[in-house]
């Protein structure tokens, strides 16, 4: 193999690990807010980001260098990357914007 074809394997490998990882953490995000943030955002529901992370994730596992003899390698790093990067720009700050991490709606936590 020569050098050229070394450093676009590398680069391939860095970008296929980047969209998994991206990838895992708009699952994580998509699992760590309730239902309710979802619909008070104006965004679809949680089943369904959740169903869409679970994809990308999957796609993007998929994706990584020992599967890549599929030959369908580009097709599930487009996909795993367009479904996380549209989790975590667009829905992700909504939901941020409209759940208040720690607030118990009313529930009395104890305390005196």
């Amino acid at each position: 193999m020569s050098l050229f074809g070394s450093l676009q394997a590398g680069i391939f490998l860095l970008i296929s690990f980047a969209i998994f990882i991206a990838a895992v953490w708009a699952l994580i995000n998509a699992l760590r807010f309730p239902p309710g943030a979802y619909t008070a955002a104006g965004k679809r529901t949680k089943g369904f980001w959740t169903g869409i992370t679970i994809g990308a994730g999957v796609c993007a596992f998929l994706n990584l260098p020992p599967a890549m003899g599929f030959g369908f390698g580009f097709f599930f790093m487009i996909a795993a990357s367009v479904a996380s990067l549209v989790f975590l720009v667009d829905v992700l700050p909504r939901l941020r914007e409209h759940h208040q991490p720690g607030y118990g709606g009313g529930q009395n936590r104890g305390g005196w």
